[in-house]
């Protein structure tokens, strides 16, 4: 079977009955041609199938209307924030790729690389450790780091107030009279680990509290999404078998917080007659779970909107625009007071 001809621009010109540059005019909207001619070119358009060829387009130009998001594994969190991409993008006429790392390095290194190559305009990246390599991202494309920091590289970051928000969720905890909290936290080597972690110690000191390392326990040193929630699941578990277990827990992500509730729940406890619970990042489900749970609540479609303004910034002009962001704390029916 003979392969049909790709319908080209002179193939459409001819059909139309216009020049090249005027097919051209009129594919990148310029006001250069009468309203008839952009008719009939795009009638030929329609007759032939003519579609751009982006590729050629993008190596002509060094460029592409697509830009990549990485993001470490499959959180709903990172679902919101694609959604405030999605609407931001549409300002700058770009498309957006989405690929998962899932938590590794080495998979978050070959995604640079893969869309690097692509000619992507940019990455909004949420990196896998708070390190990035400066050799590995020289010469690839603008780079805006999005819910966690690195050290050492300069690049924006928009993220999240981190400390305060969990500063406000232990505190909270402690003035219902809880003293013994455990912390459930994502994989050490990330910055949001670092800073939510300090949040609860600083509440803790806050109260003359003294820190016990057995009630944090780290559910995401692990890659992948399912090994997150296991990591939850499991953080719970072990807390519980302690001599003195916590009578309040916070968990520090959305997935670490459906494995924590799920150990909770095949432990037969009641939320919060039995144990008051704080998670993070909120959903409608959590509004008509049973009981509702208090959140700290990430502004994720804000994150994802101001991403997209760093990177035209960053490819516009070379400005470095870093944002943090408020976390609220949502209170509802999950964080009773102790017994």
């Amino acid at each position: 079977m003979v392969k049909k001809k790709r319908p080209t621009l002179y193939d459409v010109a001819k059909e139309a009955n216009v020049s090249i540059a005027t097919v051209s005019n009129v594919l990148n909207n310029k006001d250069e041609a009468s309203e008839e001619t952009v008719k009939r070119v795009n009638e030929a358009i329609k007759y032939l199938g003519y579609s751009r060829n982006e590729s050629a387009r993008s190596l002509k130009s060094g460029d592409s209307k697509l830009i990549g998001l990485i993001v470490p594994d499959n959180n709903p969190f990172f679902t919101e924030i694609l959604d405030g991409i999605h609407e931001e993008c549409e300002y700058y006429d770009w498309q957006v790729v989405v690929a998962t790392s899932e938590e590794s390095e080495k998979r978050q290194n070959q995604l640079i690389d893969l869309l690097s190559a692509q000619q992507v305009s940019g990455i909004i990246l949420a990196p896998v450790s708070k390190t990035l390599n400066s050799a590995k991202i020289a010469g690839k494309a603008p780079i805006v780091l999005i819910d966690r920091d690195v050290e050492d590289v300069e690049l924006p970051i928009i993220k999240a107030d981190n400390i305060d928000g969990s500063f406000k969720a232990t505190k909270t905890l402690l003035k219902n009279g809880h003293k013994r909290i455990g912390l459930i936290l994502a994989s050490p080597g990330i910055s949001t680990t670092v800073e939510r972690r300090q949040g609860y110690i600083d509440a803790l000191n806050s109260q003359n509290i003294k820190v016990d390392d057995e009630l944090i326990q780290f559910g995401g040193n692990y890659t992948g999404t399912k090994a997150q929630m296991n990591g939850g699941y499991q953080a719970v578990m072990n807390m519980m078998k302690l001599p003195s277990p916590p009578t309040a827990i916070f968990a520090t992500n959305h997935l670490l917080m459906m494995g924590a509730v799920k150990a909770i729940k095949e432990l037969q406890f009641n939320i919060p007659r039995d144990i008051s619970f704080i998670g993070f990042d909120d959903h409608p489900w959590q509004e008509i779970s049973d009981p509702p749970f208090t959140i700290v609540a990430q502004p994720a479609f804000e994150m994802g909107r101001q991403a997209v303004h760093a990177l035209h910034k960053l490819k516009s002009s070379e400005e470095v625009i870093s944002t943090s962001l408020p976390l609220q704390l949502i209170i509802r029916e999950s964080c009773g007071t102790v017994k």
